[in-house]
């Protein structure tokens, strides 16, 4: 799989201190994965590895073999994220 990366979400690995490497390990083995129906991504969530008791959101696209990742989100409330994302049914469980 190959990933790109908007400006935006080069900008917000950057100034958060987010490795690449953190990104593609949430990408391959995320623990939650979600569709987001207003803007027609994929979420995947998964635990920081450089940071503990952090999750990182990363906000995508697939299409081919590219995932084009737009932006990287850092938290360490991911449930109150998460239980307001569905409820409103913005964010559909893909698994």
């Amino acid at each position: 799989m190959h990933v790109e990366y908007t400006y935006h979400a080069r900008y917000r690995i950057r100034i958060r201190n987010i490795s690449e490497n953190e990104v593609l390990h949430v990408l391959k083995s995320p623990h939650a994965l979600y569709y987001d129906i207003s803007t027609n991504s994929m979420v995947a969530i998964g635990p920081r590895t450089r940071k503990r008791a952090h999750w990182l959101i990363i906000v995508f696209v697939k299409e081919d073999n590219v995932c084009r990742v737009i932006t990287v989100i850092d938290t360490k409330s991911i449930d109150k994220i998460v239980e307001k994302r569905t409820k409103s049914g913005r964010w559909v469980p893909v698994w």
